[in-house]
């Protein structure tokens, strides 16, 4: 053999050594990235390279996670591809975590098709790491959120939810889009100050097509598991049509936020100024610094979190009543003593009215909206309880396990509103909140930092949507 023969030999069994020693590394790092940390909490024993992620249904996993607390208590490790997650089936555990070490446990995860895909630019208030930007945004959705703000709203509550009883009235198969245009109205004439008269109207129909759309493409399962498998990122646009679908949300989204922008900030240009929260951010926009993109974004961030979420409590409510006629006599005759037979609530009789607000903690317990929580992130690593947490992992409080929790719920399978009347926090046993603290009444808003900040807003129109 010639010695350039030897030579293209050679060099191509250099070439062919360097290419195996790269795969062999590359598929250890996949391999170790999957395995389990030491003195991680328990959970199922993962497959190589995979770790736990085909043990996690695409849906409802919340009741899987529930189910694996009887054999890997209340605090579960899981590996999702190089992904490290803790699930919290006890509320102790997110107390502890979420509410006293908030420092740490305040953060986001970063997914790719959220973060990169369907809001880059960290301009979504729910998936912004915790940090400044954050900070700014959270303080301005608390300034239009406090008590006074929010109370301002009830006489809009009223007003939507007597239209809802007169649509009930006329047409009572359509019980479905006359609670969701109440819910929907009532946080349109808050935020943008103008009226959701009719489901079918435009800005109804296009709220819910946007939010619904949102939803979808962020479902589990929705797209392929990018986050545990990077290179998955490398599949062109052409050949994924999760990419296509996750860039169309995008467009949508931020056409119809910046539109209605543009709408409220014309209605103030000829002096028909709302009183709402997007007007009052316009007004502030120059102290505030936030541009038309990021105001557009955190106004339609209380349009998703106000609409779809109450409108589904108060469909699960109205399941209840039909479900526990019992129940449903009992609302009847409290509203009847404090209200008379001729008259329907309004915001003024709210705290004259227990019973009805024990229905709604019911309905808040026993159906959950969230009900597999939203992940916080840990940013240091950190020891609890013995286990080793590392940087990076990503946390939820399994909000059904906490409030299907037989040690704390008598009958959780029940919809029993008498517990939240015997006791504030509707547990077997009184709690006692000098040794408990930090103890909420219910976790369906999230917890720590990152509590859902307009619960008072929900739970006037809760209350209000119970007239029908």
């Amino acid at each position: 053999m010639s010695t350039t023969g030897m030579l293209d030999l050679s060099r191509g069994t250099v070439g062919l050594c360097v290419l195996i020693v790269l795969a062999v590394s590359t598929l250890s790092r996949f391999f170790l990235a999957s395995c389990r940390p030491r003195n991680f909490p328990p959970g199922p024993r993962t497959v190589p390279f995979l770790g736990n992620i085909t043990q996690v249904p695409k849906s409802k996993g919340f009741l899987k996670f529930h189910d694996l607390g009887a054999t890997f208590g209340s605090i579960i490790g899981l590996k999702l591809g190089s992904q490290n997650f803790v699930i919290l089936n006890n509320y102790k555990h997110v107390r502890e975590l979420f509410d006293k070490r908030g420092s740490i446990y305040s953060s986001r995860p970063r997914t790719y098709v959220a973060n990169t895909l369907v809001c880059p630019g960290d301009i979504h208030l729910l998936l912004l790491p915790y940090g400044p930007a954050w900070r700014v945004q959270r303080r301005v959705v608390q300034s239009l959120l406090a008590v006074n703000r929010v109370d301002a709203v009830l006489p809009v509550q009223d007003a939507e939810a007597t239209q809802t009883l007169s649509d009930l009235l006329r047409d009572p198969a359509g019980y479905y889009d006359h609670v969701r245009r109440y819910t929907t109205a009532v946080v349109l004439a808050a935020v943008y100050g103008v009226r959701g008269a009719r489901f079918d109207s435009p800005n109804v129909r296009a709220l819910y097509a946007a939010q619904d759309e949102f939803t979808a493409v962020l479902e589990q399962g929705a797209t392929p598991p990018v986050d545990a498998f990077p290179f998955l990122k490398m599949v062109p646009a052409a050949l994924a049509g999760w990419k296509r679908r996750a860039a169309r949300v995008r467009r949508e989204q931020m056409e119809l936020y910046l539109s209605l922008v543009a709408g409220t900030r014309e209605r103030i240009r000829e002096g028909r100024s709302p009183d709402c929260f997007l007007g009052e951010m316009l007004r502030d926009q120059e102290k505030t610094g936030l541009d038309d993109e990021h105001l557009a974004y955190l106004a339609g961030n209380l349009m998703e979190a106000g609409s779809d979420t109450t409108a589904s409590t108060l469909l699960s409510f109205l399941l209840a009543m039909i479900k526990y006629p019992k129940e449903f006599r009992k609302a009847q005759e409290e509203v009847d003593r404090v209200c008379d037979p001729l008259r329907s609530p309004t915001s003024e009789d709210i705290g004259r009215l227990p019973f009805i607000e024990a229905c709604m903690n019911e309905t808040l317990r026993w159906r959950p909206v969230a009900a597999g929580g939203v992940p916080h992130m840990l940013t240091q690593d950190d020891t609890y309880q013995g286990y080793h947490l590392p940087k990076g992992t990503v946390l939820v409080a399994n909000t059904w396990a906490i409030h299907y929790d037989e040690d704390e719920y008598e009958n959780p399978a029940e919809f029993a509103p008498d517990r939240f009347v015997r006791e504030k926090y509707g547990t077997r046993d009184p709690v006692d909140e000098s040794a408990d603290d930090h103890r909420r009444v219910l976790y369906g808003f999230g917890a720590g930092r990152r509590v859902c900040p307009g619960q008072r807003l929900a739970r006037n129109s809760l209350v209000s949507g119970t007239k029908p």
